[in-house]
């Protein structure tokens, strides 16, 4: 069960969302980090490459380095963490020296030649320009029940085929939709008008004009609030 890394039938749509990428990423942040006091935050911000096991690996900027993960790979090879995630499981010796195993699907993510890689839906997708409110694009599988009033039993004894039962069955399709990470709280939310209105109630006259409009026309503005 290996987890999909970039959906390359996707990158146009990703380049779609360069102007909304542009603005939502154009606001800088600050977190607790290093012997300086503050981690600053912006779109320029280089992470360093890694594994990134939770999202406070991420906050502080320190994540698993290659040289300490167990692998058939050279540290220094380009699609190191790509090959790496690719796996069910992941193992890496901790700062003690002790050797730690873990499913793939629990690490949050990964950086790789300084992008960044977040860990939902049971993919790897990335995360192009990082501020207050930053937006990604994963795929999710969606279940559809359908009915056939018409279907037959044709392996019933007694088959009648003037007699039919409805039978229901259920397909399963991958759609792509877009989110939203909360980088200060490490929140996935996504991209709808409730998820709008919950980060714009940090700005509560923003919240304000927002919710006052018709839903249609908060569903159409959205973009427009969250570069506001």
């Amino acid at each position: 069960m290996g987890l999909t890394i970039i959906n390359y039938k996707f990158e146009a749509m990703r380049l779609s969302f360069l102007i909304l990428f542009f603005f939502l990423g154009g606001s800088c942040l600050f977190a607790q980090g290093d012997s300086t006091g503050m981690v600053k935050y912006s779109p320029d911000y280089v992470f360093k490459d890694g594994l990134y096991l939770n999202f406070g690996q991420v906050k502080l900027n320190k994540p698993i380095p290659a040289a300490r993960v167990i692998s058939k790979d050279e540290p220094g090879d380009f699609n190191f963490f790509r090959n790496l995630v690719e796996k069910d499981d992941i193992s890496y010796f901790d700062e003690f020296g002790s050797k730690v195993e873990l499913k793939t699907e629990q690490i949050w993510g990964f950086c790789q030649d300084g992008k960044l890689y977040i860990n939902y839906n049971s993919e790897l997708n990335r995360i192009p320009i990082i501020g207050q409110v930053c937006h990604f694009i994963a795929d999710v599988t969606v279940y559809e029940s359908h009915s056939d009033p018409y279907f037959y039993d044709r392996y019933d004894y007694y088959y009648n085929p003037y007699r039919a039962r409805p039978y229901n069955r259920t397909s399963r399709s991958r759609e792509m939709r877009q989110y939203l990470l909360r980088f200060e709280t490490g929140e996935v939310l996504s991209y709808d008008r409730e998820s709008i209105l919950v980060i714009l109630m940090e700005d509560p006259e923003l919240y304000e004009e927002y919710n006052s409009l018709r839903k249609r026309k908060q569903r159409d503005l959205m973009f427009f609030f969250l570069r506001r």
